[in-house]
């Protein structure tokens, strides 16, 4: 299933600082569905809650998208 998203290259632009986004690595398969961007590491993140611990996975991913509102 092809996704309808257009997706953008980090070398030519960047996301809003906190933005909630879909990045993936070009040119392979799969994608992470909502992180957020994080301005000053230049990585996306996201975040997973259990119960007493959240898990933070950070992601270094060149390609982007907003998700819709």
């Amino acid at each position: 299933m092809k996704m309808n998203k257009q997706w953008k290259s980090i070398y030519l632009e960047l996301p809003i600082d906190g933005a909630d986004c879909s990045c993936r690595r070009s040119g392979e398969e799969g994608y992470v569905g909502s992180c957020t961007y994080d301005a000053k590491t230049n990585t996306f993140r996201s975040y997973e809650d259990f119960r007493n611990r959240v898990v933070i996975t950070i992601w270094k991913s060149d390609e982007w998208c907003y998700n819709d509102s």
